[in-house]
């Protein structure tokens, strides 16, 4: 139960720095965060956020995905919802993938790479871009 709620926690502080910027006169677009587990959706505006954001969720993204290959006893549940949490803030920034194409790749090989997005379907077709490129 308290690392659900350190999941929680986690999860607000992250996405409440995703607001916009102001004085933005265009309408501002939304992301939305689908259900999991005991997590509700949650909707969460989208805009450009600077190169230390994108490179601070990248590695916070990262951090979370080594951490769920850990071994059992592992709390991989809450690492794999803190990932979903950090790549959605990615998202919600706008940043460029090649960012968290570096950050996955200092810190897993390419096989941990497929073995945590087997299991990570939150990110959709954009996993693909995360997979190291084939060897000709």
């Amino acid at each position: 139960m308290r690392g659900s709620l350190t999941v929680v926690l986690l999860s607000v502080l992250v996405l409440a720095g995703c607001g916009g910027s102001k004085g933005d006169d265009q309408a501002q677009k939304q992301l939305t965060v689908p259900a999991y587990g005991p997590f509700p959706a949650m909707t969460v505006p989208v805009a450009q956020g600077t190169p230390e954001e994108c490179r601070a969720e990248a590695d916070a993204f990262s951090r979370a995905a080594e951490a769920f290959l850990r071994p059992y006893p592992s709390d991989a549940d809450n690492y794999r919802v803190l990932a979903r949490v950090q790549f959605s803030a990615f998202q919600a920034h706008r940043c460029e993938m090649s960012i968290l194409r570096q950050a996955v790749a200092r810190r897993l090989t390419p096989k941990q790479v497929r073995e945590v997005l087997r299991f990570f379907g939150f990110m959709g077709e954009t996993a693909q871009t995360l997979l190291p490129a084939p060897q000709y």
